[in-house]
């Protein structure tokens, strides 16, 4: 199991909700909205184009990774590389 990474409590109101179902064979459930992996969604168009990661912020993404278990970044990480200052 891995650990949370110091995401906190999330608030109950913040809290996903579902949508009861029903099934004909009596096994009911909870559906609740798919969420979608960063990598399947489009390029915002109010970003622009992308711009290159700077030397600094590459070795910050290897460290998240590097913490992470990972040997190479990956997506999120040179993402929230960039987004940091």
């Amino acid at each position: 199991m891995m650990a949370s990474r110091g995401m906190g409590a999330i608030a109950p109101s913040k809290m996903p909700k579902g949508v009861k179902k029903a099934r004909r064979d009596d096994t009911d459930f909870t559906q609740y909205a798919e969420g979608g992996q960063v990598w399947n969604l489009p390029r915002p168009k109010k970003l622009g184009p992308p711009k290159a990661l700077s030397p600094a912020k590459k070795t910050q993404a290897k460290s998240m990774a590097k913490a992470a278990g990972r040997m190479y970044p990956n997506l999120v990480d040179n993402m929230r590389a960039a987004r940091s200052k």
